[in-house]
């Protein structure tokens, strides 16, 4: 990003005086923590570090998994040979911060919010191409495109494809969404939970305990402002 968060005469490191808090100086506060109503790249980074998608792409175009357990190829059966469907083997034993066990229904859910017209959510472009999304079980995901797609990887990635709660947002999946309450505080599947946030200054998250790697995290406090 060319855009330089830190002020020249501000080193976050430096100045910190706790090795175990990771202080994140930014140039714009984020507002909402719910990536899917964000209107700036500053709430979905912010939502990043809490919420997450099944996977992403690295900087050398490599496809890094996180809520899904296999990459979908012609191998294996995940992508279709006529390439209108792709399939998502999900890990297993994931939990939502709030100790609430993350399946299937979580990602089919994520996109009936996502292309719900009441809602209408910005990042709703990177499903127009979706015909189905489908649970085949627990953890298994499969999503059915209206004609061959080679951009099958788009949905359920990267910052637009982080997946939401079903259980604390089908309450505010309509014209309501805006009043939900983990727009705020949010609750991911990710390694950091949120513990503070006020809106367009500081959020504090703490670790995720639920986490499938709590003992590989490098920071006991994370303080973006």
């Amino acid at each position: 990003n060319n855009k330089n968060p830190v002020s020249n005469n501000i080193n976050p490191v430096s100045n910190n005086s706790n090795p175990e808090v990771l202080k994140l100086l930014y140039w714009q506060s984020p507002t909402i923590l719910n990536p899917h109503l964000s209107t700036g790249f500053k709430d979905a980074e912010a939502s990043r570090i809490t919420l997450e998608p099944l996977a992403s792409f690295d900087n050398s175009g490599k496809l890094v998994l996180f809520l899904a357990e296999i990459e979908p190829t012609l191998e294996n059966g995940g992508l279709s040979k006529d390439g209108k469907s792709v399939t998502w083997k999900l890990k297993k034993e994931i939990k939502w911060s709030d100790g609430q066990a993350f399946t299937a229904e979580d990602v089919v859910f994520t996109y009936q919010y996502i292309v719900n017209p009441k809602i209408g959510t910005t990042t709703a472009g990177s499903f127009e191409r979706i015909n189905t999304v489908e649970a085949i079980d627990d953890y298994t995901v499969k999503i059915t495109f209206k004609e061959a797609n080679p951009a099958w990887f788009l949905p359920f990635t990267g910052n637009e494809g982080m997946i939401l709660p079903k259980h604390l947002f089908e309450k505010y999946n309509g014209e309501n969404a805006r009043e939900a309450p983990t727009n705020l505080i949010a609750v991911g599947t990710g390694p950091y939970k949120v513990v503070e946030f006020k809106p367009g200054d500081t959020i504090h998250y703490e670790p995720n305990s639920d986490f499938r790697e709590a003992d590989q995290l490098a920071f006991k406090r994370i303080e973006l402002k």
